[in-house]
């Protein structure tokens, strides 16, 4: 069973979109509360100060009305905020909002490995159903571990932009900068932020459905005697890296596809997929020449079309 989408070969668009959605919204709730927090500080004006000697007018400069405490005040309520936003859910199923991905992406590969594996070998199919799999033990300990992985990764990225809104703010203030200056100095470091958070959204997603297919694929190895390859199926989309595409069509051990991916950054915003294989008693694979010579036309024709000659 293999994908037909060139450029969805793990199934994973629904869950990324619905992904991006909530991360989209979540920052634009948290640039609006940042906002409201900078617009609330005291600033003076020409008539709260005192009056000066005549002097040369000095660059224009805006003056916040803050006292060491306040500004602290200010830190936690920035702190607050961005708990709110990024690490604080409201799904009372999980108790992380993004927890919820995660379990999904999982859920998502092993009904596929089942189905596969269930298609391919009546000893399979006879011993496990995907109801079996997903309450056993195994699945739940690897899901637990996912969604703390995932945690550990939006609680990090959270404290990094606490500190960076905190610092653009306390700068501002210290130096007097232009309200519109600052707010589109707050909007412009929480686009960064967005693009890293939706970056490791679409890797987590994908990376989290490809290794809940490897540990079933696995399992019924060792469980039920199965021999199995993985076969590759690169996402043929522009951005495909070439060493990925050029691995279209060749199957592999599960140990040779987890190397690939420890190394070389090759598990970030990687859209390939790879799906079970039965091999034969000298470990080939056996495909049928009709996959064969089209999943081999696919990456002759990406090839042609995306490398530089």
């Amino acid at each position: 069973m293999i994908p037909g989408n060139l450029r969805d070969r793990t199934g994973t668009g629904g869950i990324m979109r619905r992904a991006l959605a909530d991360i989209r919204r979540r920052y634009a709730g948290l640039q609006r509360d940042v906002v409201a927090l900078f617009d609330a500080i005291p600033r003076l004006t020409g008539n709260d100060l005192p009056a000066l000697p005549p002097l040369p007018a000095p660059p224009p400069r805006d003056i916040y009305a803050m006292t060491p405490e306040q500004l602290q005040r200010l830190s936690d309520d920035l702190r607050q905020a961005v708990e709110r936003w990024m690490v604080e859910g409201r799904d009372p199923q999980y108790a992380f909002w993004w927890d919820r991905y995660v379990a999904e992406a999982s859920q998502l590969g092993t009904a596929q490995t089942v189905a596969n594996l269930t298609a391919l070998s009546t000893t399979y199919a006879a011993s496990r159903t995907l109801a079996q799999v997903i309450y056993s033990e195994p699945y739940r300990n690897r899901l637990a571990m996912a969604q703390l992985a995932s945690k550990e990764q939006w609680t990090g990225l959270a404290a990094q932009q606490k500190a960076d809104l905190a610092q653009i703010i306390g700068r501002a203030v210290v130096d007097g900068k232009n309200p519109r200056a600052v707010r589109k100095e707050i909007a412009e470091k929480l686009a960064v932020s967005k693009a890293r958070a939706e970056g490791y959204a679409q890797t987590d997603i994908t990376d989290t459905l490809r290794q809940t297919r490897w540990a079933e694929a696995e399992r019924a190895e060792e469980e039920l005697g199965l021999r199995l390859g993985l076969l590759w199926t690169s996402a043929l989309i522009p951005t495909t890296r070439p060493w990925h595409a050029s691995r279209n069509g060749k199957v592999y051990s599960t140990e040779e596809v987890k190397a690939f991916y420890a190394v070389n950054g090759n598990r970030y915003r990687c859209h390939c997929a790879q799906t079970e294989a039965l091999l034969d008693e000298d470990g080939k694979p056996i495909l049928t020449k009709s996959l064969q010579s089209a999943m081999a036309n696919e990456k002759a024709a990406w090839q042609s079309r995306y490398l530089k000659k």
